[in-house]
C-alpha cells in the first residue's frame, strides 16, 4: 500500500502577524500572548497522503481503490487521469484539544485560528514534497463538501480509501462528517494540466479563505451533462 507521512516539514506564525490578522485588542494581548507560546508548542501538523489508481469512471461515478465517489465535477476532472493522491491533513490533536480546553470563548477561539495560520504555512511546504514524491508539478485538489457537486458524506469513502487515518493523523469524522480536529482538510490531488479549485464553482462572497475568483459560467460549460 502506498503511503506516506509528512510530519517534519518547517511552518511558522509570527506573534505580531497573528496579533494584526486578530485585531487582538489591547486589553486582551497578555492573554493572547501566553495563549500563542503555548499552543505553538502544541502544534505538530501532519500531512498523510497516498496514491490511487482510478478503476472507472462513467461520468458521474468514480471508482478508485474500490471505493465510490459519486460527483460530476470529480467524474469531468479525472476523465484522463490514471493515479489519484488522497490525503488529510491536520494542525494536530494536541493543539485542539488545548484549545478546547480554554475558558475564555474568544481565547479559543483566536487559539483555532493560530492553528489555521499554521496549517496554511504548512501545507504550503508539503504540497511541495507531494509534487517530488509524485513527479508532477501541477496538481490540483478537490475537497469533499466545499462545494454542490461533492457533498461532505463523500469524507466517509475518502477516509477509508486511505485507511488508519485516526492513527496517523489524530483526525476523525463526526457522525455529520465533520473532521476533528477542525482545523483540519481532505481531498483528492490530480495531475492536471488546466488548474482547478473548487472556489471556481463556489458563489459565497464573504470566504476568508477563497483561493480563486468565481466562474458563474464555468459549471455549465464543462461540467453540464
Amino acid at each position: 500500500m502506498n503511503r506516506w507521512i509528512l510530519n517534519d516539514l518547517p511552518w511558522h506564525v509570527d506573534l505580531d502577524d497573528a496579533m494584526k490578522r486578530l485585531r487582538i485588542p489591547e486589553d486582551d494581548a497578555d492573554d493572547f500572548v501566553s495563549m500563542f507560546h503555548t499552543i505553538v508548542r502544541k502544534i505538530h501538523p501532519v500531512f498523510y497522503f497516498g496514491r490511487e489508481t482510478v478503476e472507472s469512471n462513467d461520468g458521474h461515478r468514480v471508482v478508485i481503490g474500490g471505493q465510490t465517489f459519486v460527483s460530476r465535477v470529480l467524474a469531468v476532472n479525472l476523465k484522463d487521469v490514471t493515479d489519484v493522491y488522497p490525503y488529510v491533513v491536520t494542525s494536530g490533536r494536541e493543539a485542539y484539544e488545548y484549545a478546547r480546553s480554554i475558558d475564555d470563548e474568544f481565547i479559543e477561539f483566536w487559539a483555532h485560528q493560530v492553528c489555521e495560520m499554521a496549517l496554511t504555512s504548512f501545507r504550503v511546504d508539503a504540497l511541495e514534497a507531494v509534487k517530488q514524491q509524485t513527479g508532477f508539478q501541477n496538481l490540483s485538489s478537490m475537497n469533499p463538501g466545499s462545494i454542490a457537486s461533492w457533498p461532505i458524506d463523500q469524507q466517509r469513502p475518502l477516509f477509508d480509501l486511505l485507511g488508519s487515518v485516526y492513527e496517523n493523523t489524530g483526525v476523525e469524522l463526526t457522525p455529520s462528517h465533520l473532521m476533528v480536529p477542525v482545523k483540519s482538510g481532505s481531498g483528492i490531488l490530480f495531475p492536471t494540466e488546466k488548474h482547478f479549485a473548487n472556489c471556481m464553482l463556489c458563489p459565497r462572497d464573504d470566504c476568508p479563505n477563497r483561493r480563486a475568483p468565481f466562474d458563474p459560467n464555468k459549471f455549465a460549460a464543462e461540467y453540464g451533462d
